[in-house]
Parts: structure tokens; sequence; C-alpha cells
């Protein structure tokens, strides 16, 4: 399960195995200046990341406008290019509102960076250091793996 938190500054990534421990997780940073090859950047390195692991489906954190008009804008076309990759790779894609993914990790929609670090911590063991964009992938994993597994348990027979 890959979990992807979209930027175009910083792409973070975190790969649960089906157990839901961490596999590997990282952050894609991109230099600053024009967008065309930040945005080939992020496809490049999600490239690599789909190749070198057996990944089945992807979870996505939908797009957030929030005061900063032109941060929403460089996410939107991170989140263009990597939705791009994923569709060229064949994988489901899933999407949760920032508040979703909040909610399920720490049982309220509002929670700060550092109480969902904190959450995280308790949820998922990794010897990896983990940055609030990795560490936002991971939530974002956890959150889809946890909604499927409610799912399953709602539709079994």
């Amino acid at each position: 399960m890959l979990g992807i938190d979209p930027g175009l500054a910083a792409t973070g990534w975190g790969l649960l195995d089906r157990e839901g421990k961490v596999a590997a997780c990282g952050t894609i940073r991109t230099s600053p200046g024009p967008a065309g090859p930040r945005l080939l950047q992020i496809v490049c390195e999600l490239r690599a990341i789909l190749a070198a692991s057996p990944i089945h489906e992807a979870a996505l954190e939908e797009l957030f406008v929030g005061r900063n008009a032109t941060s929403a804008i460089g996410v939107a076309q991170a989140r263009g290019a990597i939705l791009a990759t994923l569709a060229a790779a064949q994988l489901p894609v899933y999407e949760y509102k920032p508040a979703q993914v909040k909610s399920v990790l720490t049982g309220y929609g509002m929670a700060g960076k550092a109480q969902m670090a904190r959450m995280l911590a308790l949820q998922v063991r990794t010897d990896a250091r983990l940055d609030y964009h990795a560490a936002d992938a991971l939530a974002i994993a956890l959150c889809h793996a946890r909604s499927r597994r409610l799912l399953q348990q709602l539709w079994a027979p």
C-alpha cells in the first residue's frame, strides 16, 4: 500500500506491507525553479519507487485549498503528475480528505501535525526518521488500509 502526500517542493511517500508495517518511506524534494523540471523529477522518482516495490494500490491526499492559493496551485500540479504516473502504472488510486486521515489516526479531524506524528509513531513501528511529509504519506496509507479493512468487514458474507 503506497500513501502519497503531494507537494511541488516536497512529496512524501510511504509504503506499508500487508501486515501494516513500514516497508519504506521518504520525501521527494525538488529545487525551487520552473514547475516543469520539478514535476518531471517527481514523476521520475515515483516511477523508481513503483519499480522497486510490489505495489497493488495507492492512496493520495485530496487537494485542500487553504489561504495560500499559490501553494495550492503547486500541490494541484504535483497531484496531476502523480495521478498520471499512477494511472500509467495501472494502479487503483483512492483519495482521502485531510480531515478523514486525521480522524482515522487521532479520532479528531482537526489534529495538528505534531499530534499526527505522535499518533503515527504509536501505530506504526519504523526505525526510519520521519519528516512531516513522509509521516503524512504513511498516515494516508494507514487511513486507506483501515478504511479498506472496515469496508471488507462490513460487506463480508
